[in-house]
């Protein structure tokens, strides 16, 4: 029998277990401070903790004063540097992009410290073991934490401090030990796995091979069972019970008795008939929204026809992974699902979890010396980007974004043969360049373009194993899957869309998916936006990819099946309707 105190609602013990599975190591906060009221009923979680003869060894130091907090960053940049150095290469470039700590942004920070001398000098239970204080300590953090995920608060722990700069910046006696610095506040986000797991940096362990019977490594069997796979989510097909032409009937009668002028929200209206046209629904949804944004490195960066090296796709995807680049910023603003899908980067990311491996090859080749696929990896990978959409299961929209540097001359290569343009017209500025470096990307282009000669680039396959990026391969199925499915394919820029034509050469049927989110201020994107009969929902001057059109673009597509299906009509308003036949409100 369970003792009344240990009886537990399944409500209260699938809330609890949700609590541990939820709480993560938070480093960036809101500005706005903790009611003391929470930080109370924290405090006292915290107070509640188990300790080595009733110890009680704890104590609870809140750093206020911003020049203290600023001491504290200052000595947490001078260890972080030095602890830096303990790794090579990638490593250390991956390590110094991290976040690690929130000491000037988060409204609270808090050090939990362990008197040693509480009790006195002979405590039951900790004359064998005398650091059970520290474990007891430890106890009562584990008990703060867990109290403020329940409250919606975040905390980070700052381990990257020394003891002794601790100790004698805040006056803390020889007998207390600092035992943990933590940042307290509301959380500008909460990841689904912890940050080092994401970004690939450690991997969580397999809980059964941590768990041994009767001797050290000796494996205890029968208490954990094996994951069962997960089940992938189906697109149910929903054309509630109406034929195409019947939806489009039944949408602008609608669309007529909704309590506005006719036309009054212009292209809003008519962006919702495209999305009920392509969802085959009456009433148009972008609840359940996805981002792919699709990596690759490319071979022709090799001619210097780039700002930066390649070795900055890598690294921008540590950022995407660890949520520190502009599209996770925006993709928060717009609450829209961020999935990172690696086709063909130059650096091996086995363990980061954060990211879906679609690696069909470690970069392409340089174009300019032969193809820059295979005919196998184009297919790998347009067959990576269909599997993609399937793992996001019954969606509603799917927009679209990448990075690889060197991808515009790729794009470029690839419109100039797809639009019959000459190559002058159709290369930008990329990622910046000048014109010097443009007019020596024109002249690769060109010599690419008769290197392969027009017997070489005669199917869309061709134009992507001769020229093409794995990401944009990538995107390219993944269109053509969501297309399938029925989603909404919101682009970004010039990269997406050139995978867009690609698609719809390939599929014709894939047009009526696609959106515009904006105007790049690449040359090219106007001109592959009028080929595909698509004008762009905003013109911001934009060429940063990731898909930051795409997020910003989104609000719109919400905001226009929002208005369709909660306006009232005339008739569920009360309203009569219009006296001149062609007007209405």
């Amino acid at each position: 029998m369970i003792h009344s105190r240990y009886h537990f609602t399944d409500f209260q013990k699938e809330a609890f277990y949700k609590i541990l599975s939820a709480r993560r190591d938070i480093r960036t906060y809101k500005p706005e401070s903790v009611p003391n009221v929470v930080l109370e009923k924290i405090l006292k979680a915290a107070h509640q903790a188990p300790s080595v003869g009733f110890m009680q060894p704890w104590n609870f130091l809140f750093i206020e004063e911003r020049g203290l907090r600023e001491q504290l960053y200052n000595h947490f940049k001078k260890v972080n540097k030095k602890a830096s150095e303990l790794y090579q290469d990638f490593k250390k470039e991956s390590y110094l992009s991290l976040k690690l700590q929130g000491l000037l942004d988060a409204p609270h920070n808090i050090l939990i410290t362990c008197d040693t001398t509480r009790g006195g000098k002979h405590v039951l239970g900790r004359s064998t073991m005398p650091e059970t204080d520290l474990y007891s300590t430890c106890l009562a953090v584990q008990n703060l934490w867990l109290a403020a995920c329940a409250e919606g608060v975040g905390v980070g722990w700052v381990s990257i401090l020394e003891v002794d700069f601790v100790r004698d910046l805040l006056n803390i006696p020889s007998s207390v030990t600092p035992v943990a610095y933590l940042t307290l506040g509301y959380p500008v986000e909460v990841s689904e796995t912890p940050m080092l797991e994401r970004v690939g940096w450690r991997r969580r362990e397999n809980l059964k091979d941590l768990i041994f019977g009767d001797s050290w490594g000796r494996p205890k069997e029968g208490i954990v069972k094996e994951k069962e796979s997960n089940k992938k989510a189906t697109y149910k097909k929903d054309r509630e019970g109406l034929s195409k032409n019947d939806l489009r009937a039944s949408f602008k009668k609608r669309n007529r008795e909704l309590t506005k002028p006719v036309g009054g929200l212009g292209d809003l209206e008519d962006l919702a008939a495209k999305m009920s046209d392509i969802q085959e629904r009456l009433y148009p949804r972008a609840s359940e929204c996805c981002l792919l944004l699709a990596a690759g490195d490319h071979g022709i960066t090799e001619e210097g026809v780039s700002a930066y090296d390649s070795k900055v796709t890598a690294k921008m995807v540590i950022q995407f992974i660890s949520g520190g680049a502009a599209i996770n910023a925006l993709a928060k603003q717009s609450h829209l699902n961020l999935k990172i899908v690696d086709f063909g980067v130059n650096h091996d990311f086995e363990k980061a979890t954060g990211l879906v491996h679609r690696k069909v090859c470690y970069g392409t080749k340089n174009f300019l010396k032969g193809p820059a696929m295979t005919m196998e990896q184009v297919s790998e990978a347009i067959l990576g980007g269909r599997e993609s959409v399937d793992e996001m299961g019954a969606i509603d929209l799917l927009a679209l974004g990448e990075m690889g540097i060197g991808n515009t001359t790729s794009a470029s290569a690839i419109t100039s043969l797809l639009l019959k343009r000459p190559v002058h017209e159709v290369v930008g500025k990329g990622t910046g360049i000048g014109q010097k470096t443009q007019s020596k990307k024109i002249r690769v282009i060109e010599r690419a373009l008769i290197f392969h000669g027009p017997d070489g680039l005669e199917t869309m396959e061709d134009l992507l194993s001769c020229l093409g990026g794995t990401e944009i391969a990538g995107l390219v199925g993944a269109i053509e899957r969501a297309s399938e499915k029925r989603m909404v394919v919101l682009l970004d820029g010039f990269i997406t869309t050139v995978a867009a034509l690609l698609a719809v050469r390939r599929t014709p049927s894939v047009r009526r998916c696609l959106v515009a989110s904006h105007l790049s201020s690449e040359p090219a994107h106007g001109l592959l936006l009028e080929e595909l009969g698509l004008s762009p929902l905003l013109d911001l001057k934009m060429r940063l990819g990731e898909g930051s059109g795409a997020a910003l673009a989104l609000p719109l597509l919400q905001s226009a099946c929002r208005v369709f299906s909660d306006m009232s009509t005339f008739k569920e308003a009360g309203l009569s309707h219009p006296k001149i036949p062609e007007a209405q409100l």
